[in-house]
């Protein structure tokens, strides 16, 4: 594109110098120099008028080149999945470091006669499910086995859940950069440069590859846990930081029901700005698109789902 901007801009200028001298010479000159300028100037002009038709269509080639590269690094990283625990975070990230604990303390013998398995988080966690969630009892039932119980198959299932979530920011931190970088390198403009460049860099460019950069900085941990050198506990911590920053929760009552919607808020901004790039590009009318949550669930006042 730069090389049409600038064929575009030579040939105006060559265009403009010839005008200007063969107006100065004058027709009635007689001067042989009048008839080169005429002739430059004819040349010039239809130059000019061509190469500012392949300018146009350059523009628009490399405008749609940006906004696809970032339309697909954008969809890639809007896989990443949502953290969905019923249970506060510290309560389980406690639990599951207190459950490493007494694994390792028991694999190599570290117990002593007076040391004991801990089991604080567990009951802290247990209490907090009795007081939350409600599990049918009658006279006949074992609460502490039925608690104890209800407490491993949570357990099994926040590890299953934070495992899917650390594997999509991992699948997510591989996105390529490569074509991105090369279509904002590509956008170079003759009227306005400077404003639609930094609007594309500010607003898409800069803030996907940031993203990238710190899912590539996260994925380190979590490869290393994969490779079972990791702290799960540890990336536990760094998932749910993740989640608080590129997943927003809302809350609305309707007729008795508690209605929760989750969105990507921060792709949703980037999506916001690609759709007004889109709209420059092809100089149509801008309409805000319409934000989608990736997931929900409606809860009644008894607390079913």
């Amino acid at each position: 594109m730069k090389a049409k901007k600038w064929l575009t801009m030579i040939t105006l200028v060559i265009t403009a110098v010839s005008l200007f001298i063969a107006v100065i010479i004058g027709k009635n000159s007689n001067c042989i120099t009048y008839d080169i300028a005429m002739a430059i100037f004819g040349g010039a002009i239809l130059g000019f008028i061509m190469s500012l038709i392949e300018y146009y269509v350059e523009r628009q080639r490399a405008m749609e080149e940006f906004w696809l590269q970032a339309t697909k690094i954008l969809n890639e990283l809007k896989k990443i999945k949502y953290l969905d625990v019923d249970a506060p975070i510290n309560l389980i990230v406690d639990a599951m470091y207190e459950d490493d604990t007494n694994t390792l303390k028991e694999k190599f013998h570290f117990l002593n006669e007076e040391e004991k398995i801990s089991v604080n988080a567990k009951k802290n966690l247990i209490s907090w499910y009795e007081k939350n969630i409600p599990i049918p009892f009658d006279e006949n039932t074992d609460v502490n086995m039925r608690l104890n119980r209800l407490y491993d198959s949570k357990m099994a299932g926040y590890k299953e859940v934070f495992l899917q979530c650390m594997n999509s920011y991992r699948e997510a931190s591989m996105v390529e950069l490569g074509n991105f970088d090369n279509a904002y390198g590509n956008l170079d403009f003759i009227i306005a440069n400077k404003y639609i460049r930094k609007k594309a860099y500010e607003l898409i460019y800069d803030r996907l590859r940031k993203i990238v950069y710190q899912f590539q900085f996260e994925a380190y941990h979590f490869n290393l846990l994969e490779d079972g050198k990791g702290n799960f506990p540890v990336c536990i911590l760094k998932v749910s930081k993740l989640n608080q920053e590129y997943f927003l929760q809302k809350e609305e009552k309707i007729q008795g029901y508690t209605n929760t919607l989750i969105f990507q808020n921060v792709f949703d901004d980037i999506e916001d700005s690609l759709e007004k790039f889109r709209c420059r590009t092809y100089r149509i009318k801008y309409v805000e698109p319409k934000k989608i949550p990736v997931s929900r669930k409606m809860v009644s006042k008894n607390n079913e789902k």
